[in-house]
């Protein structure tokens, strides 16, 4: 795991919440690995956040076991007192394991959430591909878009938490509508496809800008020469 090297700090002098970084905690999708995410790290180092990519075996299990591991590592990196607040940035099927994170017993210290592309009332192609025989996993079978899959059966953003979510104009796995979840505090659009809005300039900017002030940067406020997504309407 990669993070932003901190400078040389004197161990004789105490650190207040103040003098530490905020810690981001990225998360990839289903079929893909954490080095997926790097790009889009390096962009928010240099916004000035720590960041740590966090792996996971994404074909195997349940959302639910995944969601309980992530847990307990946020719970670990805010018990650590490196940071003053751990935030957390999550593509596709990274965003229901955090929903089910939600589910569990989480420190006061965790931050804001944004999930990039979720599917979080299901994916048609996750519907597709698990009726094709040989393509089928747990994890994937979960995220049917159906009335009775599991992705439609968790409840809620919980009422204190901060959850931003950023839908992808080219989106061919996860529809616009699809993406919305109860609760969320705000949602945007990016340009680009699934996977490859991760990697502008334009999705790294919403990013850091809901980590920031809790809101996405509309169309009207962007400064010059930073292009931002257009917003959407909650739901």
């Amino acid at each position: 795991m990669w993070g932003k090297s901190a400078a040389p700090r004197d161990p004789a002098v105490p650190q207040t919440a103040a003098d530490k970084p905020e810690l981001i905690v990225l998360l990839h999708g289903i079929g893909s690995t954490r080095w997926l995410m790097w790009p889009l790290a390096r962009r928010l180092q240099r916004e000035g956040y720590v960041t740590r990519l966090w792996g996971y075996f994404s074909l195997r299990g349940s959302n639910r076991d995944i969601g309980r591991r992530l847990a307990s590592e946020l719970n670990r990196l805010a018990a650590s007192g490196d940071y003053s607040r751990v935030h957390v940035v999550a593509h596709s099927m990274g965003s229901i394991a955090m929903r089910c994170a939600f589910e569990e017993s989480l420190p006061t210290g965790i931050g804001r959430v944004v999930m990039i592309a979720p599917p979080n009332r299901g994916s048609h192609a996750a519907t597709r591909l698990t009726r094709l025989r040989g393509l089928l996993s747990p994890t994937l079978y979960e995220l049917r878009d159906t009335p009775d899959s599991f992705v439609n059966s968790l409840p809620a953003a919980p009422g204190h938490a901060e959850v931003g979510v950023i839908a992808t104009r080219l989106d061919r796995v996860v529809a616009l509508e699809s993406t919305h979840l109860d609760g969320q505090r705000d949602h945007c659009l990016v340009e680009g496809m699934h996977t490859a809005a991760l990697w502008t300039s334009e999705c790294a900017l919403q990013v850091a800008q809901f980590l920031r002030h809790g809101q996405f940067l509309r169309a009207e406020a962007a400064p010059a020469g930073r292009p931002v997504g257009s917003a959407a309407a909650s739901g």
